[in-house]
């Protein structure tokens, strides 16, 4: 059966934050924002797998982008909007991804 997951952690635990805008869904466990990916259980176990053996190392990138924004660098801002555009993935970039990780 498919649901609806976060595509960072695996989660079943997401919201729509503006159910009026689909694609942007918030996870309860791990913070992520962006679009949701509909999984089955395999697929689901297999984020979920990835995210327990990365998870500090995604958090601690998560917060040095957060502390360079702070310091106000512009540089830095400028490759804060790169990375948050790859965050935004449509439905297609997702799928494109995850066919690259075999997932």
């Amino acid at each position: 059966m498919k649901r609806h997951i976060c595509p960072r952690c695996g989660s079943s635990n997401i919201d729509w934050i503006i159910p009026q805008v689909w694609s942007r869904w918030v996870c309860k466990d791990c913070s992520y924002t962006g679009p949701a990916i509909e999984a089955d259980d395999d697929l689901a176990d297999e984020i979920i797998a990835d995210w327990e053996e990365n998870k500090d190392k995604y958090l601690e990138e998560e917060n040095t982008r957060a502390e360079q924004i702070l310091s106000g660098e512009d540089e830095i801002l400028d490759e804060e909007m790169e990375i948050e555009e790859e965050d935004e993935l449509s439905e297609e970039e997702l799928d494109k991804k995850l066919r690259e990780l075999n997932l």
